[in-house]
């Protein structure tokens, strides 16, 4: 869902932002102020019946915000990290967003489990 991004937000801050008022605000109204939830909620919902997304893909931009805590966090970011980028005031917030995937867990008993036995050998842990 976040794959080239970067391309996506180098071509708004190129092309569109342009057509909007001066303003701090990076996502402006057409008045230059920030743009409300709801509007942002409701733009996307319907770029996604547009494009005829099944209703069990559709997203949100809350849903975007759990993707990038649990990307970032499966990538091996710290959660204080996550926790300041999300601008949560503590880090049990943050956990709240974070849900690794299954195999993501999975592998992460596997490495556990795999110290824990070369430890106990005396033996280097398998990858």
């Amino acid at each position: 869902m976040l794959d080239g991004l970067d391309l996506v937000l180098r071509w708004f801050l190129e092309d569109v932002r342009g057509k909007f008022p001066d303003s701090p605000v990076l996502f402006a109204d057409e008045s230059g102020g920030n743009l409300h939830r709801g509007t942002i909620r409701n733009r996307l919902r319907r770029l996604m019946e547009l494009e005829g997304r099944p209703a069990a893909e559709r997203f949100s931009p809350h849903g975007l915000r759990r993707a990038c805590a649990t990307h970032n966090y499966e990538r091996g970011v710290d959660l204080v990290a996550i926790q300041q980028l999300l601008g949560h005031w503590t880090v049990s917030s943050t956990m709240r967003y974070v849900r690794p995937s299954a195999t993501f867990i999975e592998d992460a008993y596997r490495r556990a489990v795999s110290t824990a036995v070369g430890e106990l050998t005396g033996q280097e842990p398998t990858a």
